[in-house]
């Protein structure tokens, strides 16, 4: 269940993701914890919808395959 942060929820997908910095332009820089993919994300223009579908991506092919984590 997400927490509530003032009326805002906050999703339980940042649990597997590290926030690396923040442009100028409002974007920020994510790393996946399971595959270190560094991806971009913008509160303001998206939902964290794609982060989630990465997460289940990221998930379903490490069991499958397992990722070496160095």
């Amino acid at each position: 269940m997400p927490r509530l942060c003032g009326l805002k929820a906050i999703s339980h997908v940042w649990s597997h993701y590290e926030r690396i910095e923040e442009g100028d332009d409002g974007w920020w820089k994510v790393r996946c914890s399971h595959c270190h993919l560094v991806l971009c994300y913008n509160a303001q223009q998206t939902g964290t919808k794609s982060l989630m579908r990465h997460v289940e991506r990221c998930l379903e092919r490490n069991l499958v395959k397992p990722i070496r984590i160095e």
